[in-house]
C-alpha cells in the first residue's frame, strides 16, 4: 500500500510540474491512470481482484452507477479544473499599444478582456499586463518615424502594438521608413473591422434612418440638402474624423478636380461650416468630446455633426432617457442623433501593427503576449468584445447592441449605402489638405495690446503687460505660419503704434485707455477678411471715435481677450464681435497664454 502510494504521488508531481492536465476529462483520465499505475506497481492486482469477488454482485453494480454518475456530474458542472502550481505566479509580460485619443476607451476595455480570457485560461494567474496608451495620430506618426527617442519616451514607452484608426497612417509610417531607414518593422493586419465616419443629423430635422432620399447620397449631395434645409453643420478640427471626413467633402463628385482648378466650392463651404459653428457656439478647434458636450448642451438647438460611428453611438446611449425609448422612433428623445451613411464615407479600418524595434528587442515573453493579444482580437472572442464597444467587427460577426437602430445607426449601413474606400488614396488626403489650408488661410492679422497706465498692475512678480507681451510671443510663430501677422500697442498717450517682437518688450505703459480708436484702426490694419485680435484690461475712457463709426465697420472680424477691469458684456465690443462674427473671452491675467492660444484657434 506504501508503494502504491508513493507511485501515485510521483506521477501526480512529476505531470502537473510537467504538463498539467486541462479539463474535467483529462483530469479524470489522469487520476484513473495514476490509480492504475499505483496499482500495477504496488502488486496490488490480486489482492483488489480477490477483494471485488468477494463483495455481492449489487454493491459493484451500485458502485458502478456511484462513479458513473460522479464523473457525469463533474464533466456537466464544473466549467473546469484550474491547472495545479507549486508555488506563485509568475510576473505577467508588459506589452504596451499605442492607439488614438478616439480609441482609447475602446481598446483599453477590450485589452481588459483580453487579461481576463488569458487568466482563465492559466488558472487565475495573468500571463499579460497590456498597457493602452493614447497619442494624437500626427504625434503617434512621427515617433514612430524617429525611432520613438527620448523626444518621445516622455510622452509613453516604445510601443509593442500600434493600433492606428485608419490604413493611411501605416502607410505613411511605412513610406517614411523606406525614404530614411528610421522606424520600426511593422507585421500588418490590415483590419480589425470598419467603423464608417457618417453624417449626424439631430432627430428634430425629421430625418429617418430608412429614408432613402438621404442615405447612400454622396457627401457633396447632402451637405447641399443641408445647406438648402437651413441646417448647419459643425466638425471636430483636432481629430482623424475630421481630416477623413474634409478628405471626402472636398473630393466627392469629382471635386478634387474641380477645386484645382476653382477654389470657390471649398471656400463657401468653410465659411457655412465656421457660421454654423459660431452661430451654435461649439468652441474652436474642438475635439470630438467638445462638440458632443455642446450638442448635448443644445439639444434641438443643435447642428448636424461629422463623427466616426462609435461616437455617435456613445453620444446616444448619454442622451436616451430611463423610458428605455429608442433614437430612431418618433418620440424618442429629443437630443438624438441619427446616422446618415454617405456612399463615398472613408472608415475607420482600424489596422493593427506588431512592431519590432532593432534598438530595444523584445523578450520572448513579451513577444508571445504580443502576438496572443493580435491573436485574441482577431478571433472570435474579440469580435464579439469589439461590438460591445461600438465597433463593428470583421464581417460574418453578429451585430447586437449597441450598434442598433435604437442607438441611432443602421446595423447594415456600411453594407447597403457605402461604396467607397475605408482610406484616400495616395497624396489625395495632403492634396485636399492643402487646398483647406489655403482657402482658410487668413490675409492679415493684426494683435492690439492695451498699452495704457493700468496694465502696470503687478500680479504676483510680474505686471499685466508682462503677461500679456508674454502669451503673444509665445503664440506669434504658430500664428504667423497661417497669416500676415502685425503687432499693435494702444494707450492715449502712445496712440496706436506699430511695434514689432523685439519691441513690444520694452513699451512702458502709460496713460488712457483709447479702445475704440484700437479697435478701428486694428480693423482697418486687419483690412477685408483679416482679424483683429484685441488683449484689453479696461474700457474705452478717450472720446475720439464714435460708436457709429464702429458700427459702420466691416471687412475684419475682431476677437477680444478681456481680463482685469475689462467686461465683454460692453455694449460696444457686444456690437463689433457680433457684427463681425467674432467673440469675446472674458478671462483671467494669469490664464493669458492659454487663453490666448484658445482664441487664436478659430483664426
Amino acid at each position: 500500500m506504501i508503494n502504491g502510494v508513493l507511485i501515485a504521488v510521483g506521477t501526480i508531481i512529476v505531470a502537473v510540474v510537467t504538463d498539467p492536465p486541462e479539463g474535467v476529462v483529462s483530469w479524470i483520465i489522469f487520476v484513473v491512470g495514476a490509480l492504475l499505475l499505483a496499482v500495477v506497481g504496488a502488486g496490488l492486482v490480486e489482492v483488489i481482484t480477490a477483494f471485488l469477488l468477494d463483495l455481492p454482485h449489487e454493491r459493484i453494480i451500485a458502485v458502478a452507477i456511484v462513479v458513473t454518475l460522479a464523473c457525469g456530474a463533474a464533466f456537466v458542472l464544473v466549467p473546469g479544473i484550474p491547472r495545479i502550481r507549486l508555488g506563485g505566479c509568475d510576473p505577467p509580460a508588459q506589452v504596451r499599444v499605442l492607439t488614438t485619443p478616439e480609441l482609447l476607451a475602446p481598446y483599453r476595455a477590450l485589452a481588459g478582456r483580453f487579461e481576463d480570457a488569458e487568466a482563465e485560461r492559466d488558472g487565475s494567474c495573468r500571463p499579460a499586463d497590456v498597457h493602452v496608451f493614447a497619442l494624437p495620430a500626427k504625434r503617434a506618426m512621427a515617433g514612430l518615424g524617429a525611432e520613438w527617442s527620448a523626444e518621445y519616451l516622455e510622452d509613453g514607452p516604445r510601443p509593442d502594438i500600434w493600433l492606428p484608426e485608419n490604413g493611411m497612417h501605416v502607410e505613411t509610417v511605412k513610406n517614411s521608413k523606406e525614404m530614411t531607414g528610421f522606424g520600426p518593422v511593422m507585421d500588418v493586419t490590415p483590419s480589425l473591422g470598419s467603423s464608417p465616419i457618417v453624417l449626424a443629423v439631430p432627430a428634430h430635422t425629421g430625418i429617418k434612418l430608412t429614408d432613402e432620399a438621404w442615405q447612400g447620397q454622396t457627401w457633396r449631395t447632402l451637405v447641399d440638402k443641408l445647406r438648402a434645409a437651413g441646417v448647419g453643420l459643425a466638425r471636430p478640427v483636432t481629430s482623424t474624423v475630421g481630416e477623413l471626413a474634409t478628405v471626402a467633402i472636398y473630393g466627392s463628385e469629382d471635386g478634387r478636380v474641380q477645386l484645382r482648378q476653382n477654389p470657390a466650392w471649398a471656400q463657401g463651404f468653410e465659411a457655412w461650416v465656421d457660421s454654423s459653428t459660431k452661430s451654435g457656439q461649439y468652441p474652436s478647434g474642438a475635439d470630438v468630446d467638445a462638440l458632443l458636450r455642446k450638442q448635448r448642451e443644445l439639444g434641438t438647438a443643435g447642428a448636424a455633426l461629422v463623427l466616426a460611428e462609435p461616437d455617435l453611438i456613445r453620444y446616444n446611449q448619454s442622451v436616451r432617457d430611463r423610458s428605455g425609448r429608442g433614437c430612431d422612433v418618433p418620440n424618442g428623445p429629443p437630443a438624438c442623433m441619427r446616422a446618415l451613411y454617405p456612399s463615398d464615407t472613408y472608415s475607420f479600418d482600424r489596422p493593427l501593427a506588431l512592431l519590432t524595434w532593432s534598438e530595444a528587442p523584445r523578450s520572448a515573453s513579451q513577444r508571445d503576449a504580443a502576438v496572443a493579444f493580435r491573436t485574441w482580437l482577431t478571433s472570435a472572442a474579440g469580435a464579439e468584445a469589439a461590438v460591445l464597444q461600438r465597433l463593428r467587427p470583421p464581417p460574418g460577426t453578429p451585430l447586437q447592441e449597441p450598434v442598433s437602430m435604437a442607438n441611432g445607426v443602421v446595423p447594415g449601413g456600411p453594407p447597403n449605402y457605402v461604396s467607397g474606400q475605408a482610406s484616400p488614396g495616395p497624396g489625395v488626403a495632403e492634396e485636399m489638405t492643402g487646398i483647406k489650408d489655403t482657402v482658410r488661410r487668413t490675409g492679415r492679422v493684426v494683435v492690439s495690446l492695451d498699452a495704457s497706465g493700468s496694465m502696470r498692475q503687478r500680479v504676483g512678480g510680474e505686471t499685466r503687460y508682462s503677461l500679456a507681451v508674454k502669451a503673444i510671443l509665445a503664440e506669434q510663430d504658430n500664428l504667423a505660419k497661417r497669416a500676415q501677422v502685425s503687432l499693435h500697442v494702444f494707450s492715449a498717450t502712445l496712440g496706436v503704434l506699430p511695434v514689432d517682437k523685439d519691441s513690444i518688450g520694452r513699451v512702458r505703459p502709460v496713460g488712457n485707455t483709447p479702445q475704440h480708436r484700437a479697435i478701428l484702426d486694428g480693423a482697418r490694419a486687419a483690412g477685408q477678411d483679416g482679424v483683429l485680435v484685441l488683449l484689453t484690461d479696461g474700457s474705452n475712457n478717450v472720446d475720439d471715435v464714435s460708436p457709429q463709426q464702429l458700427a459702420d465697420l466691416a471687412g475684419a472680424r475682431v476677437l477680444v481677450l478681456a481680463f482685469g477691469e475689462a467686461s465683454c458684456g460692453t455694449q460696444v465690443l457686444i456690437d463689433v464681435t457680433g457684427h463681425s462674427g467674432g467673440s469675446c473671452r472674458q478671462v483671467g491675467v494669469t490664464t493669458l497664454q492659454a487663453d490666448l492660444a484658445e482664441l487664436l484657434r478659430s483664426v
